[in-house]
């Protein structure tokens, strides 16, 4: 939890304190994006840079008596987030080769690891795999909730203020996500 003392200083546009700000939440933005879509670390990275300046230069129309700053700061994050998709143009790969920074070409079998807990890893890849194929028809919002409330563990008031749906509606959705997901995951 941020402290109060730190987003007041913040709001003041102390950059020391603005740092402190980025390195608390910045692994949140991080592992959000990096669960909910699929991105490359540098577009994630890309998407947090564009979502800090934002955020850094919107401050002085922040209204404390309508927002919770951190809350904001998450709104101002999905919204560099779509309008990074709404600018981005798909591309298509035909293998899956690359070219590492020292410009030799790399094959996925190369990057396969080589240790003993492999089939642990795979075990638990496939686990979460199938949570993904559980929740492939569901809305980006139902995906968003489920994150928020169990992953970065936000209450259902901080979900209301990031995704701008009433209490009641986030509940509702809530429940229905969930005995959604318990059915798919049955029937896999």
């Amino acid at each position: 939890m941020i402290d109060d003392i730190l987003i007041e200083t913040v709001l003041k546009k102390k950059h020391w304190a603005f740092t402190i700000f980025y390195n608390e939440i910045v692994d949140h933005f991080f592992s959000y994006l990096k669960s909910n879509f699929y991105l490359t670390d540098f577009e994630i990275n890309d998407i947090i840079s564009h979502t800090f300046v934002k955020i850094w230069n919107k401050m002085d129309w922040f209204d404390q008596e309508k927002w919770n700053f951190v809350s904001w700061c998450w709104v101002i994050l999905r919204n560099t987030t779509k309008d990074y998709f709404k600018k981005r143009k798909d591309f298509w790969f035909s293998d899956f080769e690359w070219t590492d920074e020292d410009n030799t070409k790399t094959t996925l079998e190369e990057k396969i690891p080589d240790n003993e807990n492999i089939l642990e890893d795979l075990n638990t890849d496939y686990q979460f795999e199938n949570i993904q194929k559980a929740m492939k028809d569901f809305k980006s919002i139902d995906r968003e909730i489920l994150y928020l409330r169990f992953t970065e563990q936000k209450s259902l008031n901080e979900i209301v203020a990031i995704t701008w749906l009433s209490l009641v509606n986030v509940r509702v959705k809530l429940h229905r996500i969930l005995n959604k997901l318990k059915e798919n995951l049955k029937n896999k």
